[in-house]
């Protein structure tokens, strides 16, 4: 649920600050301003994670908030139910590490930017707003299917793995909620998204350089 949060929250800005730009006819005038291309390119990245990031951490505050009401309304409202299980003592929850979540959401940091970067870098070639989108929606099912692949029983995280984008990320998040740290791993993880994600950030500014990309017709 995190990584896709942090698709989708850097998917619109994306969208908007490269495609929606050409279609209002504004790139032109932020080219113009007094400032070097890659300083641009820079300042809509870091928009569009800020958007990501600002995504994820809300999701988490709302669901912090919302899950034990939630949770707290309906043990109210069991009526018998309730009763018979409070008569037979506390109900068992799966515990969840509060080191392990923060963990999670150090470790979904470069993920954040690999997915602002690429984005960026999809949607700098529409020329329109719903180009874009159709360009970039498809993407969701890319994110979605390792999330659920770390989800199977019988994947366990190894380090092959470990370097396999989106999916090494979901897996490791699945031992860190747990309270297991593999701290070979955890660096094996964190070094090789921090690599992937330098690499699309390098390849969005590249683009943004291009002029036959940002002015396609």
């Amino acid at each position: 649920i995190i990584i896709l949060l942090c698709f989708t929250g850097a998917m619109y800005p994306a969208m908007d600050l490269t495609a929606g730009e050409k279609e209002r006819g504004t790139m032109e005038t932020i080219l113009c301003s007094p400032i070097g291309r890659t300083e641009l390119v820079l300042g809509k990245f870091l928009m569009v994670l800020t958007g990501s990031l600002s995504t994820v951490v809300l999701a988490g505050v709302s669901a912090s908030i919302t899950i034990p009401l939630g949770g707290l309304f309906f043990s109210r409202g069991a009526g018998a139910a309730a009763a018979r299980a409070a008569s037979s003592g506390p109900a068992t929850l799966p515990l969840i590490d509060p080191a392990g979540l923060l963990a999670s959401f150090v470790m979904v940091l470069p993920v954040a930017v690999l997915f602002a970067a690429v984005i960026f870098t999809l949607a700098l070639f529409a020329k329109s707003y719903k180009e874009a989108q159709s360009t970039v929606s498809p993407l969701i099912v890319v994110v979605i299917l390792p999330a659920i692949a770390a989800m199977l029983p019988g994947v366990e995280l190894t380090p092959a793995l470990a370097l396999v984008p989106l999916l090494n990320v979901s897996l490791v998040c699945k031992e860190l909620v747990s309270g297991v740290f593999h701290w070979g791993l955890l660096a094996l993880i964190f070094g090789s998204t921090c690599v992937y994600a330098a690499a699309a950030l390098a390849l969005a500014v590249r683009m943004f350089n291009r002029e036959d990309v940002i002015f396609r017709t």
